[in-house]
């Protein structure tokens, strides 16, 4: 443990103290300007995108080494703003984060999301949304970056802190989902906290 702290003093690393993903509100940009999005962790990399002055609900999944760039997903692409320009708005992810969630998964297609006063809509994407009910959501004993919580009569989701990719597009996720809808279907995906 001490070794590893010393590499990590020597190298320069950043240890986060952030729990991933956190919602960020840009500040200290102009009325008439935009927060950069770059295509890489450095002021020269390409402008992939931009948020607007005073944006909210900026979910960023990580930040890089230097802990001065975090990063954003943009449409279909991922990207990173200087950690400069942002605010947290509220604590990241936890064993007790009680707020919005909204997860994706491939082969097939589905979303989840689930707010939190108990309610949740599942979705194939062929198919109409089901309206379902959410259960309180639960800690894992003796972890703090991991929560469960029942769906209807007969599902369970958990979410976890985890680096996920939803494997169709550059986007990065900081929260992964086993999703058991009932004994016959059980799925997996990313999720979001960022407001849809």
């Amino acid at each position: 443990m001490v070794c590893a702290l010393m590499i990590l003093l020597m190298t320069g690393q950043v240890v986060a103290a952030d729990p991933w993903p956190r919602l960020y509100a840009v500040t200290g940009v102009a009325a008439d300007d935009v927060l950069n999005i770059r295509s890489e962790p450095r002021a020269s990399a390409d402008k992939i995108g931009a948020l607007a002055p005073g944006a909210r609900d900026v979910e960023i999944v990580r930040r890089d080494r230097s802990g001065t760039w975090g990063r954003v997903n943009v449409m279909e692409h991922g990207g990173w703003v200087s950690m400069r320009y942002l605010a947290a708005q509220s604590p990241g992810f936890d064993a007790e984060y009680s707020g919005p969630l909204h997860c994706y998964g491939t082969e097939p297609f589905w979303s989840l999301s689930a707010d939190p006063v108990g309610t949740a809509e599942f979705r194939f994407f062929d198919a109409d949304p089901v309206a379902l009910s959410a259960g309180a959501r639960q800690p894992a004993m003796g972890y703090s970056d991991r929560l469960r919580f029942a769906l209807g009569d007969t599902g369970l989701a958990i979410i976890r802190r985890a680096e996920c990719s939803d494997g169709m597009s550059d986007n990065a996720f900081a929260l992964e989902i086993d999703l058991i809808l009932d004994e016959n279907r059980f799925l997996t995906g990313c999720c979001s906290i960022a407001s849809r």
